[in-house]
C-alpha cells in the first residue's frame, strides 16, 4: 500500500514536472527578476545596471504623477465596481426571470467578454467622439447641452473610460450571478410570494444574502481586474487629458518601456503588483472561508 502511494505520488510529480517548469522559467523568474530591477537603475541598452537601492522607491513618494495615478485607479475602480457589479447583479437577476428574448440578451451582454480590448477602446472612441453616437443622441432627445468631447473633456474623461472599461467585464459578471441565482432553491421565493412578498423584498431578503459568497469573490475579482487596466486606456488616450486617466499601469508602462527607466518602471510595478497580491490573497482565504 505504502509502494503504491509513493508510486502515485512520483507519477503526479513526472507530469506535473514540465508545467511547473515552465511556470517557473516564465512566472517565478521574471517576478524575482522584477524585484530586482527595482533597486537599480538600467536603461535596457547597458550591459550592467547600476545598483541605487531603495531610491526609485524614496523617488517614487515624492512623485506626483504616481499618486494622481493611483488616485485615478482608485476612481477607475470603484467605477468599474459600481457598473460590473452592483448593475450586473440587478441585470442578472431581471435576466432570471421568464422573459421574452432572454437568449438574445444573455448573448448581446456576453459579447464584450470576449472581443479584444483594442475593439471595446475602437467602439467606445467613436461613440464619445464629438459628433459621435452619443452627443448626436442628447442633441437629439434636446439635451445637446450635455454634449461634449468625452474623452478629452479632463473632468469627464475619466468616468466616460471607466464605463467603457466596465462594458467588457459586464457579461462576465452576469453570467456569474445568473448561475448562482439558478442554484437558489425555488421553494424561497414561492414561499416568500405566499406571504405577500414583492420582487424588491424577493431581490433584498433572498436573492442578495443567497449570493452573499459570489457577490464577495466577485467583487474581489473584478477589483483585480480593475488595477491591471491598460489596454482600453492606451488604446483610446493614453493616460491624456493632462494625466486624467492616467492608471498605475499605464504610468507603469510610460516610465519603464517609453522613458526607458526600467528600474523606476519595475519600482511601479512592484507597488501595483503587491496591491494585487494583497487583493488576490483576500481572494484566498475567502474561498477557503467558503469550503
Amino acid at each position: 500500500m505504502k509502494r503504491a502511494r509513493i508510486h502515485d505520488s512520483f507519477s503526479a510529480l513526472f507530469f506535473l514536472a514540465p508545467a511547473f517548469f515552465l511556470y517557473i522559467v516564465f512566472v517565478i523568474y521574471p517576478t524575482l527578476d522584477l524585484f530586482r530591477f527595482s533597486f537599480t537603475s538600467w536603461d535596457g541598452v547597458a550591459p550592467t545596471k547600476q545598483w541605487v537601492g531603495i531610491a526609485n522607491y524614496k523617488e517614487l513618494l515624492a512623485d506626483r504623477i504616481f499618486w494622481q495615478a493611483f488616485r485615478n485607479t482608485i476612481a477607475w475602480t470603484a467605477i468599474v465596481l459600481f457598473i460590473s457589479v452592483f448593475i450586473a447583479l440587478i441585470l442578472a437577476a431581471l435576466l432570471a426571470e421568464p422573459i421574452r428574448g432572454r437568449v438574445g440578451f444573455q448573448l448581446a451582454y456576453f459579447l464584450p467578454a470576449v472581443q479584444a480590448g483594442v475593439v471595446t477602446a475602437t467602439i467606445w472612441r467613436w461613440i464619445y467622439q464629438p459628433h459621435g453616437v452619443l452627443n448626436t443622441f442628447l442633441r437629439t432627445i434636446g439635451l445637446g447641452q450635455f454634449a461634449r468631447g468625452w474623452l478629452g473633456d479632463f473632468k469627464s474623461a475619466l468616468p466616460a473610460l471607466a464605463v467603457a472599461g466596465s462594458w467588457m467585464s459586464l457579461g462576465v459578471n452576469i453570467a456569474i450571478f445568473l448561475g448562482s441565482i439558478q442554484n437558489i432553491d425555488p421553494a424561497l421565493y414561492e414561499s416568500a410570494r405566499i406571504d405577500g412578498a414583492n420582487r424588491f423584498q424577493l431581490f433584498r431578503y433572498i436573492t442578495v444574502p443567497s449570493l452573499y459568497h459570489t457577490i464577495i469573490i466577485v467583487l474581489i475579482l473584478s477589483t483585480i481586474g480593475a488595477f491591471k487596466t491598460f489596454d482600453i486606456v492606451w488604446a483610446t488616450t493614453q493616460g491624456g487629458p493632462v494625466r486624467a486617466t492616467e492608471l498605475l499601469a499605464t504610468y507603469m508602462y510610460k516610465k519603464g518601456m517609453l522613458e526607458v527607466r526600467y528600474g523606476y518602471g519595475s519600482a511601479i510595478a512592484v507597488v501595483l503588483m503587491l496591491l494585487i497580491v494583497l487583493l488576490s490573497t483576500l481572494y484566498f482565504f475567502q474561498r477557503k472561508g467558503e469550503m
